[in-house]
């Protein structure tokens, strides 16, 4: 563990567990932070898997900002930390947003991506904003949970576009009642993230730090131009790539993970038939550890014939 400084006044927070082949795990968010429970499909025994505190939040510094903290400055970032560590290439792994990072990174530097695992893919795109943060979308399967997320709204925002909700929320994340809206914004995803219900542990501060830099990428579009991820995937042809996707996750529409299978043909798309977004989903959790298990028996089938 330690904390690399990779300019412009921000420093990231890394961790690296095990032995064996080099693994990245993105954690989700923008802004969730780091989660050991990350670490579950992995054997450590056969894997070297390195995760790290994006900028702004968990453990990295200064927390909560938003100055040079876009999309393409976490890819630097990554650069940076494989360097760092000494890793000529490694497997990449993410969630959600973390799924959309990873491809980032894999289309800006795919001579150093040995693997894709992408879990509830999320391409940061219009429909998917407008599906999550608009009436009409997941507020159709969650009306009550919705009704907590524009509760905090003024009653002439209510039913407008997600970018009039968001930038609303975005004036008043930065106010004296930041932690109000900051919980009201990770209620709604929170709310909708199981494909069962479970009690929300979520800290304060981190929900702070989602909410803050969720709304801060997404009102940016991720500073990405219109379908470049997807306009990007021929970077990919080469690259073995797993996605893992819940068929009933509310957060990122499967829509996302079938238009990249679609462009990628060799990649394998498994739907898990009993799980929404979440990756402790336990169909899910199945899926991921079966899934690294196979890779790495296949991998060393190869290297033994």
């Amino acid at each position: 563990m330690g904390f690399l400084p990779v300019g412009n006044g921000h420093t990231i927070y890394y961790e690296v567990h095990g032995k064996g082949r080099p693994a990245l795990v993105l954690h989700g968010g923008p802004g969730g932070g780091m989660q050991h429970s990350a670490l579950q499909p992995f054997d450590l025994t056969q894997w070297c898997v390195v995760m790290f505190d994006q900028r702004g939040c968990g453990k990295s510094t200064p927390f909560g900002s938003l100055s040079h903290n876009t999309t393409w400055d976490l890819v630097n970032d990554i650069e940076a930390l494989r360097v760092h560590c000494g890793i000529d290439a490694w497997f990449v792994s993410g969630g959600s947003w973390g799924s959309t990072l990873a491809l980032a990174y894999a289309e800006k530097h795919p001579g150093r991506v040995t693997g894709l695992l992408l879990r509830g893919l999320f391409l940061c795109d219009e429909s998917s904003f407008r599906w999550l943060y608009e009436q009409g979308g997941a507020s159709e399967v969650f009306p009550d949970a919705w009704a907590g997320f524009i509760g905090v709204l003024p009653l002439n925002l209510r039913t407008k576009g997600w970018r009039a909700i968001a930038r609303y929320y975005q004036k008043k994340l930065k106010g004296a009642h930041a932690q109000t809206y900051a919980d009201a914004w990770w209620n709604w995803e929170g709310a909708i993230s199981f494909l069962r219900p479970r009690k929300d542990t979520t800290p304060a501060i981190e929900r702070r730090s989602l909410s803050l830099l969720e709304n801060h990428y997404f009102l940016h579009d991720c500073w990405f131009a219109k379908d470049e991820l997807l306009h990007g995937l021929h970077a990919l042809r080469h690259i073995p790539i797993t996605i893992v996707h819940g068929r009933y996750d509310m957060v990122c529409p499967m829509s996302g993970a079938y238009a990249v299978k679609k462009a990628l043909p060799h990649a394998r798309l498994m739907i898990v038939p009993d799980a929404g977004h979440g990756a402790a989903e336990p169909g899910t959790k199945r899926v991921l550890r079966a899934t690294l298990r196979k890779r790495r028996t296949r991998r060393h089938t190869r290297e033994n014939q």
